[in-house]
């Protein structure tokens, strides 16, 4: 994660973390929900094999250290790779903890700007000078560029200023900091600096003097080009928005979807779609909202409707779309609640969640994917946040402040100033009687 832990940051991080679109960005044409009532679901065409991770239960061990530990410091995140950053409250100083709640690289950074991936992380010294380490906190390399998101398949981008047209240039350096993409490509720029990382071994970039979405591979090299912007790679698929011609020869954004040879293999009839996750998309027509297959086809659709977060969040509109996740996906329905369906269409946890709004404007989703076979959940009444299992059983009622997603087992929690773990068994390394 691209955020630089200090205690402001990590705290509005952690928060976001949990209640922050709740699923994936959509592609968009306008904001207008779909109009099909049907209900029906064709389920045979969804082939993709449902993945459900095996709940971890913490040791006695672990529950115990964590508790012990966790007091001393005043920001902590979730575990990536083992391990997860810590911040000293007297020191004000960042390190890593194991899960017993063992300091494995003592306190002695002034931030860590992303948590370990691929085996390194990124730390800034006292001196303001960044650095590449590894999980025992041997120093690899310095890290000499400004604003990055941290590592992604091997790879970090990173972005340079051209002195001479002023326009930001992003690269990208392998784990031993060598550059093995120099800064050639100009960074997209919609309300702040984006960088684009790989996804499935292939990285967008956008020509905008001739409106086409480039995508090369990890040597840099181009492997095609289509018209239109394309978002990243999920499950084989990218889906591209082009600007096509209505019946009254006005352009309106439609999307659809190519493969990683760059042939359209979804045609641009979409509105709104997300990300392909269990061989299933969210996607809204004219006509129908709900759920594709691979090749275009609705097999779940329903009195849904698509959200649209305040405009202006990264480029134009923001909708909020759903994904599968260990089998499950949660939906809103036209009455503005959101429940959890299956992949046959059914409704697996009731519309009972609500969302909530910042400023009458910008929307949070109530609802988490699953993972490790739970999800939070937000209750408007006690605006706290909770778990519950696939069944939509209560695991911890709504009482944490933040409640982010199982990562590696553990889920971090933060309730009247005290951090936690949680697993998806039920055990809680903070007193929840108190």
């Amino acid at each position: 994660m691209n955020m630089k832990h200090n205690k402001k940051a990590l705290g509005a991080a952690l928060a976001l973390m949990l209640i922050t679109l709740v699923g994936t960005s959509c592609n968009s044409g306008n904001s207008n929900s779909g109009n099909n009532n049907s209900g029906n679901s064709d389920s045979g065409n969804s082939t993709t094999e449902t993945k459900v991770l095996e709940p971890i239960e913490m040791t006695q061990e672990e529950r115990e250290g964590l508790a012990k530990a966790l007091p001393k410091y005043n920001v902590v995140s979730d575990f990536h790779e083992g391990l997860a950053v810590v911040c000293n409250m007297e020191t004000d100083l960042y390190g890593f903890i194991d899960k017993t709640g063992k300091e494995v690289i003592p306190c002695q950074y002034r931030y860590i700007s992303c948590d370990f991936n691929d085996g390194v992380a990124i730390v800034t010294k006292s001196d303001d000078q960044e650095l590449i380490i590894d999980k025992t906190g041997k120093e690899i390399a310095p890290y000499n560029y400004g604003f990055h998101q941290g590592f992604k398949e091997g790879l970090l981008a990173f972005a340079v200023s051209d002195e001479e047209t002023y326009i930001d240039k992003e690269g990208y350096m392998d784990t031993s900091g060598k550059v093995v993409i120099p800064p050639t490509y100009e960074m997209a720029a919609c309300n702040g600096p984006i960088l684009t990382d790989f996804s499935e071994g292939l990285c967008k970039r956008y020509d905008r003097e001739n409106n086409k979405s480039i995508f090369i591979d990890k040597t840099g090299k181009k492997v095609f080009e289509c018209e239109g912007t394309a978002e990243d790679f999920s499950e084989g698929l990218a889906a591209v928005t082009r600007n096509l011609a209505d019946n009254e020869d006005d352009y309106v954004p439609r999307t659809g979807f190519v493969d990683k040879k760059g042939k359209v293999v979804i045609p641009f009839i979409f509105k709104h779609t997300g990300r392909f996750s269990e061989g299933l998309c969210w996607a809204e027509t004219d006509d129908a909202i709900g759920f594709i297959n691979r090749e275009g086809k609705f097999v779940i659709t329903g009195d849904y409707q698509t959200l649209i977060l305040e405009e202006g969040i990264e480029c134009g509109e923001s909708p909020l779309c759903p994904s599968f996740s260990e089998g499950l996906a949660w939906v809103c329905n036209k009455e503005g609640k959101f429940g959890y369906i299956d992949k046959t269409g059914k409704v697996v946890v009731p519309f009972r969640y609500e969302p909530w709004y910042e400023e009458e404007s910008y929307l949070q989703g109530p609802c988490s994917d699953f993972h490790g076979g739970i999800a939070s959940v937000w209750d408007k009444n006690t605006q706290k946040y909770g778990y519950i299992d696939r069944t939509g059983k209560e695991l911890f009622p709504c009482i944490f402040d933040v409640a982010n997603d199982i990562s590696e087992g553990f889920a971090s929690v933060y309730i009247d100033g005290n951090y936690g773990f949680i697993d998806a068994k039920g055990n809680c390394t903070l007193d929840l009687n108190q």
